[in-house]
């Protein structure tokens, strides 16, 4: 079964007027809008700007507006936009280069100063429930079994186009880079790199800038929950100044 779909994409050049071009194209009931966009590309106008890779929410290059609210184009399906136009445009509160295409150089470099590793430490447990291999012998009997993972984080940038307070203050850390911060304070137990992910956060443009507005966990794709992070680093730093007051 075939979905005929409008798309509506925004389009931009350097020194050109903006505006949307409609593209109708045909694809499998199965599609996500990523398809529907590849489809415009490849039927109708070959110089149509996006990013994408993985094609399965790995990555997060691909990551764009879809009618109005941030999503990976990858793992959006089509037939959820049955019957209406697909208005697809760039992600806020970031440089446009072309098209969909947007700048992500400064949000690279916030997550590169929070010291943002991709691979956490070796866990026993997924999800709070221990890892074994049984091969159909007694799950209480099998030792559970280390495992590395990534991160959830795909570092797509869709937290920061989301968020208000990046739309107000370009110069905020952002809730990726805060959540980073977090993560990383929690893998480190040497205390001078500790004190330092505290002090990153601990500014003006760090976590006391944020608006508490939520709407970075209620967009992101991966269940990184930004905005609990950001609270729970508030909380942290609270407890260290606490702490050293009441040395004095």
């Amino acid at each position: 079964m075939s979905l005929n779909v409008t798309l509506k994409i925004f389009r931009s050049r350097p020194h050109q007027e903006q505006r949307y071009d409609t593209f109708n194209v045909t694809v499998p009931d199965a599609a996500n809008v990523l398809d529907a966009i590849e489809q415009a590309w490849a039927h109708h106008d070959r110089e149509l700007m996006f990013r994408h890779a993985c094609h399965h929410a790995s990555c997060g290059t691909c990551a764009v507006r879809i009618n109005g609210r941030e999503k990976l184009p990858c793992i959006a399906p089509v037939r959820e936009y049955a019957g209406s136009e697909i208005k697809i445009e760039p992600l806020r509160n970031f440089p446009i280069l072309g098209d969909l295409v947007v700048d992500v150089a400064g949000f690279f470099q916030k997550q590169q100063a929070s010291g943002f590793i991709i691979t956490r430490p070796t866990e026993n447990e997924l999800d709070g429930k221990p890892i074994t291999y049984t091969d159909g012998l007694d799950p209480e009997s099998v030792p559970s079994v280390p495992f590395n993972r990534f991160e959830n984080c795909v570092e797509c940038g869709i937290c920061l186009s989301a968020c208000p307070t990046m739309a107000a203050d370009y110069k905020f850390f952002g809730p990726a880079g805060l959540a980073a911060i977090h993560d990383q304070y929690r893998k480190t137990s040497d205390t001078t790199e500790r004190k330092k992910l505290l002090e990153l956060a601990d500014d003006e443009q760090g976590v006391w800038r944020c608006h508490s507005a939520w709407e970075c966990t209620e967009a992101c794709p991966q269940n990184v929950q930004p905005a609990e992070k950001i609270m729970a680093l508030r909380k942290e730093i609270t407890t260290q100044r606490f702490k050293t007051f009441f040395r004095r």
